[in-house]
């Protein structure tokens, strides 16, 4: 139903464009979130965004309320926050709403002159690409296989106001015709630019997966186990010992797949070792920068030598890092590893003769972007498997774990239910609340830092999460009583807040602070716009002010993308919405060491969710896989088929047609159950 929502609503906007362009008004398409949508040109920036002020003024001022009481502010309450701020009119009817937009018009010095003089103006700037151009690059802008109703959506929104809604679909068959787009089996499509990415790439993994005098040899592999044990205190266990000796082989390929908790920190930390007693250079890298912190910190071998993989591909461009025949890159959660960085590590592996150590897990989060490429990887060079969960010492725990991992979410979920740790409300909100509340409990013995609260919804969300959090650790005196303003967020900061960075942060001539990196704060100064942050981990002090503030967030709450690799005591889980999958449910019941409870909205599993099939529905939702596969994984038919591709009006006003009768149909049902 979303896909074909999607694709009528693609139709119908093209269909727009192309009436307002008849009308004589010129049109931007490729505009707002993921470039769907289009806008008439000419129309001033500045008020664009006045007519979208009022809104979030009083959205985030509700937020605020949110924070404060733990609920959406009701009917009375949302006009007293509208009063406050400075808006008294209450915008009841259409006209209300009309001469509201006039007068805000009359603002910025846009009547209906200026309106009418938008007719005829000049086109805007052609976009520099062709539309099949950026048809092609938006197809496989999230996976690397799309179907056929994807291909029509996105050439229809590409091309708005440059095309009629026939003539876009005319172009995405002749996209297939030319190959530019290739059919796969079962319905499936790629582009022919992925499917040569994904053969190059596999093409490198076979050549650097052959032996290749890269063996470091039983004394350094000795003195290496020797090295760890000493460190953590027991020896490797025997399946450990297997994975060290398969990753520092005679090959330049090597592959752990781990499941969650298996100790691939200590089995790694050995092999950089073993490099490193052979006297190589080992470097440490993984997507996002708080996993190449987390991999310095869980394999102390590495530490001071992790980076980003963008980093490492950067630099070594540059020349500022050296990548040869002496070097082993080790690159972590590898599964979430999309295309393009795939394609550059293993090119910048293969022109030196490096070695390559990859570690992940197929089953866990994908990439954000087509991937998938990690298990082919594991099929062309030696791939050691971890089984043995040391994460938890509960049995049944593991079992969960295990369940989850195989697609069995309903033995998890009874193990959770038997012991008390499902936890139902009505609502999404409130199932927040009570876990943010449950989470500020845990604080009376444990270190925030130690205790989880993930959620696998939007960063609104989490941002709502954080700043209830927030406002819950105030209240125990646990943190400053001055605020510190921030851009574009409805919540502030105090002495001792825990924050997380939102981009690279850049300090001159000092290392620079990746995207995800977490610290605490140590000190504000609201007069001065500024703050000082200590890094976790390296005790690194941070000097922050004025714009460098925009990315800065609490990170009380986390996304579950951002937990992955994590290991804590306890962890707070919110989920069961439309977001919620089979490897998310993985990953967020495997962060602790000590258990997971896992709050839930009623009203997001059916029937109100008061019957006892809830927690089968939710199996149900948690079955379901979001894992990337590659293009290869598919094969390819033969030039000779042709895919349906330009449906005509009447199809895709039939399809609309059906998703308003299936809403009417839902709501009229929601009606009678009431």
């Amino acid at each position: 139903m979303f896909r074909a929502a999607r694709e009528v609503g693609a139709f119908y906007r093209s269909a727009l464009a192309e009436e307002l362009k008849a009308e004589g008004y010129a049109i931007e398409s490729g505009t707002g979130r993921d470039g769907k949508y289009f806008e008439i040109a000419r129309v001033p920036t500045a008020l664009r965004d006045a007519f979208s002020a009022r809104s979030r003024e009083i959205a985030q001022a509700a937020e605020r309320f949110r924070a404060e009481h733990g609920r959406a502010p009701e009917r009375g309450e949302l006009r007293a926050i509208a009063l406050e701020n400075r808006r008294t009119k209450k915008l009841a009817t259409r006209g209300d709403l009309q001469r509201a937009w006039a007068a805000t018009a009359a603002e910025h010095g846009f009547g209906a002159g200026q309106a009418v003089r938008l007719i005829g103006a000049p086109e805007p700037p052609s976009p520099a690409r062709r539309v099949a151009d950026r048809v092609e690059a938006k197809l496989t802008e999230r996976e690397a296989v799309f179907d056929a109703g994807r291909l029509r959506a996105v050439a229809l929104e590409q091309s708005a106001g440059a095309f009629s809604p026939e003539q876009a679909l005319r172009v995405a068959g002749e996209m297939v015709r030319e190959r530019r787009v290739l059919p796969l089996e079962g319905g499936r499509m790629t582009t022919l630019a992925i499917r040569a990415q994904e053969q190059r790439i596999e093409r490198r993994a076979k050549e650097i997966a052959r032996p290749a005098d890269r063996e470091v040899g039983q004394v350094a592999r000795e003195l290496a186990e020797e090295q760890v044990a000493g460190r953590v205190g027991f020896a490797l266990s025997d399946e450990q010992r297997t994975a060290l000796r398969a990753l520092t082989g005679p090959e330049r390929l090597a592959v752990l797949v781990g499941p969650a908790g298996t100790g691939k920190g200590v089995v790694i930390d050995a092999a950089a070792r073993a490099e490193q007693n052979n006297g190589r250079e080992v470097i440490g890298i993984a997507v996002s920068g708080s996993t190449a912190e987390r991999l310095g910190r869980d394999s102390p071998a590495l530490a001071g030598s992790t980076m980003t993989l963008d980093a490492l591909v950067s630099r070594a461009d540059r020349g500022t890092v050296r990548v040869g025949p002496n070097t082993t890159v080790v690159l972590d959660e590898a599964g979430m590893v999309d295309h393009h960085r795939m394609d550059a590590v293993t090119a910048l592996i293969d022109r030196p003769g490096a070695k390559l150590i990859v570690i992940g897990d197929g089953r866990q989060l994908p990439a954000i972007g087509p991937g998938g490429m990690f298990d082919r990887l594991a099929l062309h060079a030696p791939a050691a498997p971890l089984a043995d969960v040391h994460r938890t010492l509960n049995p049944a725990e593991r079992k969960a774990w295990a369940a989850l991992r195989r697609g069995e979410p309903e033995r998890a979920m009874a193990h959770y239910r038997a012991n008390g740790r499902l936890h139902f409300a009505d609502t999404r909100d409130q199932a927040g609340e009570r876990a943010v509340k449950d989470w500020a409990r845990l604080l009376d013995h444990h270190d925030p830092r130690q205790v989880a609260l993930i959620a696998d919804a939007s960063n609104v969300e989490i941002d709502r999460l954080n700043a209830r959090a927030q406002h819950l650790r105030a209240q125990r005196g646990e943190l400053g009583d001055q605020e510190l303003t921030l851009p574009n967020r409805h919540y502030g900061l105090r002495h001792d807040d825990l924050i997380s960075f939102t981009a690279q942060h850049h300090t001159p001539g000092a290392p620079r602070v990746e995207n995800g990196a977490r610290g605490q704060i140590t000190s504000i100064d609201p007069r001065q716009n500024s703050l000082t942050v200590t890094l976790d981990g390296s005790e690194r002090e941070l000097h922050i002010a004025g714009e460098q503030l925009a990315n800065v967030r609490l990170a009380y709450a986390q996304h579950v993308y951002r937990q992955q690799g994590a290991t804590v005591d306890r962890a707070i889980i919110v989920t069961g919405g439309w977001q919620t999958s089979r490897e998310g449910a993985y990953v967020q019941a495997s962060r602790a060491r000590n258990g997971s409870d896992w709050y839930l909205a009623r009203d997001e599993l059916g029937h109100e969710g008061q019957d006892e099939q809830r927690v089968e529905r939710l199996a149900a939702k948690m079955r379901t896989s979001r894992v990337h596969t590659p293009s290869l994984a598919h094969r390819e038919l033969p030039d000779t088929y042709a895919p349906p591709i330009a449906p005509n009006r009447e199809h895709l006003i039939h399809g609309l047609g059906r998703i308003i009768g299936s809403r009417a149909e839902r709501d009229q049902a929601a009606d009678v159950s009431r």
